[in-house]
């Protein structure tokens, strides 16, 4: 499979030195991949460093921000996808899980776990308004999107918003207008991959 990375130059990568320091992650769903990808390059001055077909990564230094891209429709409330925090040490990553619990939050672990090209250990928590947070240690990086089937890659992510929070994010999704036209009436895709 070729890459969008591999015909743009870029070399699919994190950065060396990148996981030393804390970032924020910011992932957002996107209509257009490659169309996006020109509009943050531009934003922020740099190429991506990760680049598929299906997943694009941003690491910026100034400010401490990884921004991935999801090429797919936006649910309800706009094209954000989950937020993250990008931590230096496990002693972190169990800290932070700690303080959520203590505080009553139900954080939804993955150890070891591969998922956006990435190998990771990492939990899931939802606030108050169902926003997921997605906070991880990242170990390195991984060839293929994840391993293992997708529903089990999200399991832990729909388990941090509990029953009625994925069900309210399942339901937020546009249903699709069958006919002659498949769909497409009155501006609705037809594309249900999402």
């Amino acid at each position: 499979m070729t890459t969008i990375a591999e015909t743009a130059g870029v070399g699919n990568r994190t950065p060396s030195g990148a996981t030393e320091m804390v970032k924020f992650h910011v992932s957002l769903n996107v209509s257009d991949l490659p169309r996006s990808l020109a509009f943050y390059r531009a934003l922020l001055g740099e190429a991506a460093v990760k680049s598929y077909a299906d997943y694009a990564k941003f690491e910026l230094e100034e400010p401490p921000l990884v921004l991935s891209l999801k090429p797919q429709r936006a649910v309800k409330g706009g094209p954000l996808n989950h937020l993250g925090l990008r931590v230096k040490s496990m002693e972190e990553l169990l800290t932070v899980q700690r303080r959520l619990e203590e505080a009553g939050y139900r954080p939804s672990r993955q150890d070891d776990v591969r998922c956006c090209y990435a190998h990771q250990t990492k939990f899931w928590v939802a606030d108050p308004d169902d926003t997921l947070w997605e906070v991880y240690l990242l170990h390195g990086d991984f060839e293929r999107w994840g391993e293992g089937g997708k529903i089990g890659l999200m399991l832990p992510s729909l388990k941090a918003l509990g029953w009625f929070g994925s069900l309210r994010r399942a339901l937020s999704k546009p249903f699709l207008k069958w006919g002659g036209d498949r769909g497409r009436r009155q501006g609705v895709s037809s594309d249900v991959s999402a």
